[in-house]
């Protein structure tokens, strides 16, 4: 398979995920690229890129690489101080919850069922936002502030429970192991899809400053002022591609545009 056959059946994966809302299934990946000869660790890669394009994978838990997991345990010793105040804040906030109390889970489920559900769903998912919370803790990434990865997983939280039926929940721990699948692979794609952005704006930045150490060098070998033509022929980009990057260093490299004689 040649990698533009790839990039097209990738597009035409992500474009069928976009039609059910932004969710696949992992075996509805397996199922589209079977008969293709894919690997289960080459189908993992293809629920990554969906994951960096936002899109939920059902029954896909990412694989946290053994130097990952290290930085991540290291990372979670040593939350920045605006963190740390948040983090404290927000376990204050969870310590004025009212404890589950004995018999209280069924009841609530067996609420779900009548008028009385929306309100049984709120506090299911209060019950289980101290859950959640080690959850995020677990899958924290440095890069990503703290307090957006808790919030997310508090957002697929009440997401999930407000999807609860009377006979889902009856099982508590269930119920509870199925919620908090949801909610790994929600914060999951949030997490991936912050990477990618984090890669791309990386890569950004490294353009600006190669393109701006490319005119210092063009600057010093002409002795005179550098145009755009010259830049980009010199970085061996287009001149679109220039004045992207110009727009985001917001320096200025002159037009070439009536200016041939100023260069003799």
């Amino acid at each position: 398979m040649t990698k533009e056959e790839l990039n097209e059946l990738l597009k035409e994966l992500s474009r069928k995920a976009s039609e059910k809302g932004g969710r696949i299934t992992r075996d509805e990946v397996t199922g589209f690229f079977s008969g293709k000869g894919f690997s289960e660790e080459q189908l993992d890669l293809v629920c990554d890129f969906l994951l960096s394009r936002g899109i939920v994978v059902d029954g896909y838990i990412r694989k946290q690489k053994p130097a990952e997991a290290a930085e991540a345990a290291q990372q979670v010793q040593r939350w920045s101080d605006e963190e740390q105040r948040w983090l404290e804040h927000y376990l204050s906030d969870l310590g004025g919850i009212r404890p589950e109390q004995p018999g209280e889970w069924a009841a609530l489920a067996g609420q779900l069922g009548g008028s009385g559900a929306p309100a049984a769903k709120r506090r299911i998912a209060e019950i289980l936002l101290p859950d959640v919370l080690e959850l995020v803790k677990e899958m924290y990434r440095p890069g990503v502030l703290l307090q957006d990865i808790i919030q997310e997983g508090s957002l697929q939280l009440v997401l999930a429970a407000d999807e609860l039926d009377a006979d889902e929940a009856a099982d508590r721990e269930a119920t509870k192991r199925g919620l908090m699948t949801k909610i790994r692979e929600g914060v999951q794609t949030m997490l991936a899809s912050q990477e990618e952005v984090h890669a791309r704006d990386e890569k950004l930045v490294k353009k600006a400053s190669d393109f701006r150490d490319g005119v210092e060098i063009l600057k010093e070998e002409y002795g005179r002022r550098v145009y755009l033509d010259e830049a980009a022929d010199f970085m061996n980009i287009t001149e679109d591609e220039a004045e992207d990057i110009l727009r985001l260093t917001g320096d200025q490299v002159p037009d070439d545009s009536g200016e041939n004689n100023a260069r003799q």
